[in-house]
């Protein structure tokens, strides 16, 4: 089922009065950040983050929308290399979901709703896919990767495109420094030009760190985090979504192909779907509702968290029972 989701009236919570409470874990040798609000004692919903983003990033869905008390226990954890967790040489998809599963272990889960955006939903899928007996449902948001490249079926391209990633991927680059947090600031706003500029004052902290001797800042994320892209693609994928049986919740944003065309800006590659492409993918999940947000690219909740928030909760409600 493939919907235009309307926005309604929402109760704004302030994310300041959320409980909260933040730890870390252990995952062979890697330090991983979590985030924890909501109730103790509610239905866990774990929620991963996109790539070069922030598990801040992911608040305003869970405050935004929802009367009176949160009834869920929301976990946040940091992807290794992002914020406060360990960078590591190792970025491998096995990687992240090991991640994923130490912290359903650590804290004793036998289920939880799955909440993904970008890279966190193709981490969200594997890990339905793989342990459907933890997975109670699943929320995919532009986690369904990127349009078909110009080349695809062209086997000399795509090995020169596998190369270019290696190449590009796996060594550490180094991002211009930032004199303040109102100059990061800025770069988020420019890059995100429909994120609130309050929420990007919130962000900036949480997604830059200080350089060493305190000249100025950068951006909190390892680059070489992006080789867990290498060789990934979608025909790949659709096989683990096929095997998910939990209600899936997709949201998809009809302005994505800004961030995809200059992901990959060739003049032959637009950024944009083909007609039904999306709704081919989607259509490789079991028990799906697909939601189109006509004025959110591929950062939905930055463009519009209060929607998402209250898409989130409904369906939450309807199937986390």
């Amino acid at each position: 089922m493939t919907t235009k989701f309307v926005l309604e009236n929402a109760t704004i919570v302030s994310l300041a009065s959320l409980p909260s409470r933040e730890f870390q874990i252990n995952v062979q040798g890697v330090r991983i950040n979590v985030l924890e609000f909501g109730s103790p004692n509610g239905k866990p919903v774990l929620c991963i983050h996109g790539l070069r983003d922030t598990a801040h990033a992911l608040l305003p869905i869970f405050s935004n929308g929802w009367a009176g008390e949160l009834p869920y226990r929301i976990l946040i954890p940091e992807l290794r290399g992002h914020g406060l967790s360990g960078e590591t040489d190792a970025y491998a998809m096995p990687n992240f979901l090991q991640d994923v599963l130490a912290l359903i272990e650590h804290e004793k889960l036998d289920h939880v709703a799955l909440f993904g955006h970008s890279l966190g939903g193709h981490i969200a899928t594997k890990v339905a896919a793989m342990w459907p007996e933890l997975t109670s449902t699943l929320m995919v948001v532009e986690g369904l990767g990127p349009p078909a490249r110009p080349h695809a079926g062209d086997e000399r391209l795509e090995v020169h495109t596998y190369r270019q990633m290696l190449e590009n991927r796996l060594l550490p680059r180094s991002s211009k420094s930032m004199p303040s947090l109102a100059d990061a600031t800025l770069r988020l706003l420019r890059n995100n030009p429909r994120l609130d500029p309050q929420e990007a004052d919130r962000l900036a902290p949480h997604l830059t760190r200080e350089l060493p001797g305190g000249d100025g800042l950068t951006w909190a994320f390892d680059s070489r985090a992006a080789s867990v892209f290498i060789g990934s693609g979608h025909l790949e994928n659709e096989k683990f979504w096929r095997q998910i049986q939990a209600p899936t919740c997709i949201v998809s944003g009809t302005l994505s192909y800004e961030y995809w065309g200059q992901q990959t800006s060739t003049d032959d590659f637009t950024g944009k779907f083909a007609e039904g492409e999306m709704e081919n993918r989607a259509a490789q999940f079991t028990n799906h509702e697909h939601h189109w947000f006509d004025h959110s690219g591929h950062m939905v909740h930055y463009d519009e968290p209060n929607r998402l928030g209250l898409l989130c909760r409904k369906f939450l409600e309807k199937h986390y029972v």
